[in-house]
C-alpha cells in the first residue's frame, strides 16, 4: 500500500464505551478548536459491518489515537483497533497508531514499542504535545502573529506599524487591526484572528494598559492558549514600569516581557520578538521589577498603583499646574485625588465601619466606583483604630479556588498573616476532622478575635468571582453565619464585614434565605447627579459651557467613568463640545475603546442582543433573565417593565449595532 498525504481525516479515535465521558469533555472539545478532522465509533455508518467500518476509519485517517485505560485494555474491540492500526503503519512505512495512557496500565507488548503520549494529569504541555502531532504539516504553516496595542495611541501606533512592516518582511503573517471597522462580522474576525495566532504580541503603554479592547484581546488570548495552547504572549512595555491593571497582569505575569523606551529600540525589540517566535530568546532577558513607590495608592481593580510624574503637555488655555495633575480617568483613583466625587454612600461606610458588628455590601455596575469607595471606607477604618484584611478575590489564584477546602485555607492563612498572627494555628485548626466553613469559623472566634484588641474590618472585592466556583453557596452560607453569631456571641460584634460585588444577590447564592447580601447595610452605587456633575466641570475649569451641559446629561447621564473621560478628553484634545458630539457614539471617537468591548461581549449574547434591541425600540424588556444581567453589565436601568439605556450614548451606539 502507497503512503498518501490525501487523507479525509487526521486522526480516529479509538476507545472503550467506558471513556466516552472523558473523551466528549475532554479529548473532542481540543481537537474540535484546533481544527483537527476526526472520526470516532459514533460516526460509523449504522448498517454495516464495524470490522469495516474500524479498517476504513484506520486508512482515511493519518493517525490512529488509542485512549488506553483498563476497560480498553479489557476489550476485544480495542484490541483489534490497536492491531490493525500497528498493522497498517507496517504497509504504509510509518507509525500511526499514537497510544494515550489516561489512567496507570501496563501496555502489551505489541504497544510498548511505540512511543505513547500519558495524559492521566492531563497537563497542558501533553496536550499541546499531542494537538502538534495530529496537526497536518504544522511545520509548513506560516507563524500567526497578532498585534494587540491601543488604536490612535502613540508611540504605540507607530512601533506597532514598524513590528507589523518588519516581521511581515521576515515571512511571517502578521494581523495588526489599524482600521478600526465595526459591527459583528469584525469582531468575529478580530476572535478568529487571535484564536488562529501563534503569538500574541501585547504593547503596553501606560494608556494601553487601562485599554479595555487590549485588556479583551489579551484574556482573549490566554482562554484560547488554555484550551488549544497557543497563542503564546509576547509582552513588551512600551516607556512604562508601572504596575499593570490586575485585567492584563493576571495573564501575563508569568511571561518575561521586553522593554521599549524610544525609536532607537525598534530594530532591537523587532530582532527579540523574532527571537522568541524562532525559541531563541536569550535566558538573560530579565523580568522588570516592579518599582518600589512611597505612596502607593489602591487601583479601581484593587492593585497597588504608582503616581505617573509624567506631566501631560501644557495647553495655553490652562494652568500648566493644573494640567500636570490631570490624568488620564480609568483604574487608579487615589485617596486624594481632588476629582473623586464624594456619594452619600460614602458618608454611610465611613459610619458602618467604625460602628460593632456590622455587615455592608456595595453594589454596582463596572467603572461605578465601586473599589475607590471601598478604599476610602477601609482608610476610615484604620484612621479609628481598627484592623483591617483586605482581599481582592480576583487576585486569589485559580488553584485556590478549586474546592472549598483549599480557599476557605487560603482565606484562613491570608488572614492570619495580614493580622501578624500565628500561622500554626491555621494548621493546627485544618488537623481536625470538621468540614472547612467549621475550621474557619472555629479558628476565627478561637483564635482571631480573642487574639484582637480592636474591632477588625474583613473587606472583600469582587466576590462575585466565587459565582464561578462550586462552592459559592455554601461560602455566603457561611459569611451569613457569622452575621448571625453576633446576637449570640458578643465577641462576634468585633468583625466588621465588607463586601464589594458587580453582580444581584440573587444571582449569587441559590437559597436567598442564606444569602448574607439581605442583612446589614446596602450601599447602591448611583451614577453623578447634575449637581455632581456640575462640580466636575468646574474643577476641570468648566470645559462644558452651561447652555451645553443639558447636552452632556443627556449623553452620558452622569456615568462616572464616561463623564470623566470626556471632561479629560475636552481639555488635553483641544475639543469643542460639538466636536466631541459628533463623534461620541463612533468606534473611532475618545469612547470607542469603552464601546467596542461593550460590544464584544455581546457579540456571543444573541438573547441579550435581542434584549437590548427591545429596551432601546420599546423600552421595556420581557425576558426578566436577559434584563438582570443586562443591568449587571450597566447597558441599562430601570425595571424590566420601565427601563432604557443607561445613557444615550448606549443607546446610539448600539441601535446602529445591533
Amino acid at each position: 500500500m502507497t503512503k498518501t498525504a490525501d487523507y479525509k481525516y487526521d486522526v480516529f479515535v479509538s476507545y472503550s464505551h467506558a471513556d466516552q465521558a472523558w473523551v466528549e469533555g475532554e479529548l473532542l472539545p481540543r481537537l474540535e478548536t484546533s481544527g483537527i478532522r476526526y472520526i470516532d465509533q459514533l460516526q460509523f455508518e449504522l448498517g454495516h459491518p464495524k470490522l469495516d467500518e474500524i479498517e476504513r476509519a484506520v486508512v482515511e485517517s493519518r493517525k490512529s489515537l488509542l485512549i488506553i485505560s483498563l476497560a480498553y485494555l479489557d476489550s476485544s474491540w480495542g484490541q483489534f483497533d490497536s492491531i490493525l492500526a500497528s498493522s497498517y503503519g507496517l504497509d504504509i512505512g510509518e507509525w500511526p497508531a499514537i497510544p494515550v495512557m489516561i489512567q496507570p496500565c501496563e501496555l502489551p507488548k505489541r504497544l510498548k514499542v511505540l512511543v505513547s503520549l500519558d495524559l492521566s494529569e492531563s497537563d497542558e504541555d501533553s496536550w499541546q504535545r499531542l494537538v502538534n502531532t495530529l496537526l497536518p504539516h504544522k511545520k509548513h504553516q506560516p507563524t500567526h502573529l497578532f498585534i494587540s496595542y491601543k488604536r490612535n495611541a502613540n508611540p504605540d501606533q507607530d512601533l506597532a506599524n514598524y513590528l507589523h512592516n518588519f516581521l511581515t518582511a521576515k515571512g511571517y503573517n502578521v494581523f495588526i487591526d489599524n482600521t478600526l471597522r465595526t459591527g459583528d462580522m469584525w469582531l468575529d474576525e478580530l476572535d478568529q484572528h487571535i484564536r488562529a495566532s501563534d503569538f500574541l504580541v501585547a504593547l503596553l503603554s501606560k494608556e494601553s494598559a487601562d485599554s479595555e479592547m487590549v485588556q479583551a484581546e489579551v484574556r482573549r488570548a490566554y482562554q484560547y492558549r488554555k484550551l488549544q495552547g497557543h497563542p503564546h504572549m509576547l509582552p513588551l512595555r512600551i516607556a512604562y514600569e508601572g504596575l499593570l491593571p490586575y485585567s492584563i497582569d493576571a495573564f501575563i505575569d508569568q511571561f518575561q516581557y521586553l522593554v521599549w523606551n524610544s525609536d532607537a529600540d525598534n530594530q532591537r525589540v523587532a530582532q527579540q520578538i523574532l527571537a522568541a517566535i524562532e525559541d531563541r530568546l536569550p535566558k538573560s532577558v530579565p523580568i522588570q521589577p516592579s518599582p518600589v513607590v512611597e505612596g502607593l495608592i489602591i487601583s479601581e481593580d484593587g492593585r497597588p498603583v504608582a503616581d505617573d510624574e509624567t506631566p501631560h503637555p501644557p495647553l495655553p488655555e490652562f494652568d500648566p499646574r493644573f494640567l500636570e495633575g490631570l490624568e488620564a480617568p480609568g483604574g487608579a483613583v487615589k485617596l486624594r485625588d481632588k476629582f473623586y466625587v464624594v456619594r452619600e454612600a460614602d458618608a454611610r461606610l465611613k459610619t458602618e465601619v467604625v460602628r460593632l458588628g456590622t455587615t455592608t455590601t456595595i453594589r454596582a455596575s463596572r467603572q461605578t466606583g465601586k473599589t475607590s469607595l471601598l478604599v476610602r471606607g477601609v482608610h476610615h477604618a484604620r484612621e479609628n483604630g481598627a484592623k483591617v484584611v483586605n482581599l481582592d478575590v480576583q487576585r486569589v489564584d485559580g488553584d485556590h479556588l478549586k474546592t472549598s477546602d483549599t480557599f476557605l485555607r487560603y482565606l484562613a492563612e491570608f488572614i492570619v498573616r495580614k493580622l501578624r498572627l500565628d500561622q500554626a494555628e491555621v494548621e493546627r485548626q485544618w488537623r481536625s476532622s470538621l468540614g472547612p466553613q467549621d475550621k474557619l469559623t472555629n479558628l476565627i472566634e478561637d483564635y482571631v478575635l480573642p487574639a484582637s484588641n480592636v474591632p477588625i474590618v474583613l473587606a472583600m472585592d469582587e466576590v462575585d468571582r466565587l459565582l464561578q466556583t462550586p462552592f459559592h453557596s455554601d461560602f455566603f452560607g457561611m459569611v451569613r453565619s457569622w452575621h448571625n453569631n453576633r446576637a449570640l456571641d458578643e465577641k462576634w460584634d468585633q468583625l466588621n464585614i465588607v463586601m464589594v460585588i458587580s453582580t444581584e444577590p440573587y444571582l449569587l447564592i441559590a437559597d436567598t434565605t442564606l444569602s448574607p447580601f439581605n442583612v446589614g447595610l446596602r450601599l447602591f452605587l448611583k451614577d453623578f447627579n447634575e449637581s455632581q456633575v456640575h462640580g466636575l466641570n468646574r474643577q476641570h475649569h468648566s470645559p462644558v459651557q452651561e447652555s451645553d451641559f443639558p447636552q452632556l446629561m443627556g449623553l452620558l447621564n452622569g456615568h462616572p467613568y464616561l463623564t470623566r473621560k470626556a471632561l479629560y478628553t475636552l481639555i488635553t484634545e483641544r475639543m469643542t463640545w460639538t466636536d466631541l458630539t459628533r463623534v461620541a457614539a463612533t468606534d473611532q471617537g475618545p469612547f470607542g475603546d469603552h464601546l467596542r468591548h461593550h460590544h464584544w461581549l455581546l457579540r456571543d449574547e444573541p438573547t441579550l442582543k435581542q434584549a437590548l434591541k427591545q429596551v432601546i425600540r420599546d423600552n421595556c424588556c420581557r425576558d426578566k433573565i436577559a434584563f438582570f444581567r443586562l443591568l449587571r453589565a450597566g447597558l441599562v436601568k430601570g425595571v424590566g417593565d420601565v427601563c432604557k439605556c443607561r445613557c444615550d450614548l448606549y443607546r446610539i451606539y448600539f441601535e446602529d449595532k445591533l
